[in-house]
């Protein structure tokens, strides 16, 4: 005869109502996933999105230790300074210029080659290219700030790791100075390394950069040799722009 073991009766309210609870707690947690403990947003939500995690890199504090601290003074370091991560490196320095405290700020990660002088750190068909689009969003050139993370072209096209770590610390340090309304960053490189985060500058809804200053508000564009070789490229470019220029207006 086979005997069942019965179970007291304070025992088995215990666990029934252990599993109740852990039937709500799975309840409320899903509903809070869902948003329903926040207040309603305008925005909708794409829950079923992966989060993609941030670049450690594009989050980074600035780091100015040792950078002068004012525009000007900078300026004149970058010219003259004999131990600049690429001052080893072949080739003339292409200085930063343009207007102080612009709306625009565009960066690109090194000159061209044939880069002309300061504030030109594109060939001439790059520089062409790129003031059209700025003219189109109702600026001029002149009016914006040009640089590029390194001011001497590598040979090989590419920058070492430890050599980047350098240039982005100065150019943090850099964009804090120059303090513009905006940042365009042009071309691959510099994106991948300075790019906008996954945060969104909750004054004008788009994607911010760090600086040693706070943020600021960010765009991306192809570099204009992949503009002027694949022309479907720009419509990538006229689309980031447009999304700047309607944070201007907020």
């Amino acid at each position: 005869m086979r005997l069942w073991h019965l179970m007291p009766m304070d025992e088995f309210m215990i666990r029934e109502s252990q599993a109740t609870r852990a039937q709500l707690d799975g309840l409320m947690a899903w509903w809070t996933l869902a948003g329903v403990d926040s207040p309603v947003s305008e925005d909708s939500v794409n829950w079923l999105k992966p989060k993609r995690p941030p670049s450690p890199m594009a989050l980074a504090p600035a780091s100015p230790t040792g950078f002068p601290h004012t525009l000007d003074a900078f300026h004149d370091f970058l010219a003259h300074a004999a131990d600049l991560p690429e001052a080893g490196w072949p080739g003339h320095r292409v200085l930063p210029a343009g207007s102080r405290a612009p709306r625009l700020m565009i960066l690109t990660h090194a000159p061209d080659p044939k880069a002309d002088g300061p504030g030109t750190p594109f060939d001439q068909q790059g520089m062409m290219l790129l003031s059209r689009m700025i003219r189109a969003i109702g600026l001029a050139p002149a009016d914006c700030y040009w640089a590029s993370m390194s001011l001497i072209a590598p040979a090989s096209g590419m920058i070492d790791p430890p050599t980047l770590e350098r240039l982005i610390a100065r150019m943090r340090h850099h964009v804090g100075l120059v303090a513009p309304t905006s940042l365009l960053l042009v071309g691959d490189q510099v994106n991948r390394v300075l790019g906008p985060t996954d945060s969104l500058d909750v004054t004008k809804n788009l994607p911010f950069v760090n600086h040693s200053g706070g943020i600021v508000t960010a765009a991306a564009v192809a570099h204009p040799r992949l503009m002027l070789a694949q022309p479907m490229a720009k419509a990538g470019a006229w689309q980031a722009l447009r999304d700047l220029v309607k944070g201007w207006g907020q």
